[in-house]
């Protein structure tokens, strides 16, 4: 399972999770966490916000598709913090694949708010992929 969001790092998760999944002969769970914050916490889901999210998830792994075809895909979108998201999606999950940053102020840090509160409570094993990891290789 991956968790995807809009960010550059997404495509160096994806690439991983891809080759983890091909590797494997599974299939790969894409899951965007996806709420618009506001001052009292988060706006309702909305069916244009999921659609909006939906189609910018399958745009972004359409050249992952491509270069893996043999690897079957479930694209979801899930309305929610990213943090409870992804961690009730990987429940029986054999592997949870995130990126070491995405959006936040802090993305020189070596890990984001959502990486390092997964590293503590993913329910199954977890890949951090940075983007220095992948390139080097």
């Amino acid at each position: 399972m991956a968790g995807v969001d809009g960010s550059p790092q997404a495509q160096y998760v994806l690439e991983s999770a891809f080759a983890e999944a091909e590797l494997r002969g599974a299939v790969l769970r894409t899951v965007r966490a996806w709420a618009w914050p506001h001052a009292g916490g988060f706006e309702p889901a909305d069916a244009e916000g999921e659609r909006h999210q939906l189609l910018e998830l399958k745009e972004t792994l359409a050249g992952h598709r491509e270069r893996h075809p043999d690897v079957p895909v479930v694209a979801d979108v899930v309305h929610g913090h990213p943090v409870a998201v992804l961690r009730e999606a990987a429940q029986g999950a054999d592997l949870l694949v995130v990126g070491s940053h995405g959006h936040g102020t802090f993305a020189r840090m070596i890990l984001g708010s959502v990486s390092q509160a997964l590293v503590q409570q993913s329910p199954c094993p977890l890949i951090v992929v940075r983007r220095e990891t992948i390139a080097a290789s």
